[in-house]
């Protein structure tokens, strides 16, 4: 399985800068306000990250067993 990452706000691929009412801005910022399984911070942006098949659980790589 691969890692993914969330683009930064303002980024061609990331959410508005600003806070908006588009659905996949909110959802990548809820993504990235997620905590990691392992550490308890935050999945944030530009980080690599798992998930698991369901996104119910989300482990940064550096923090993956």
């Amino acid at each position: 399985m691969a890692a993914g990452h969330l683009s930064p706000p303002g980024t061609e691929s990331g959410p508005c800068e600003e806070e908006c009412i588009h659905k996949d801005c909110a959802s990548t910022r809820f993504l990235a306000s997620r905590l990691c399984a392992e550490c308890g911070e935050p999945i944030g942006y530009d980080t690599r990250f798992f998930q698991d098949e369901n996104w119910s659980v989300l482990t940064h790589l550096r923090c993956a067993p």
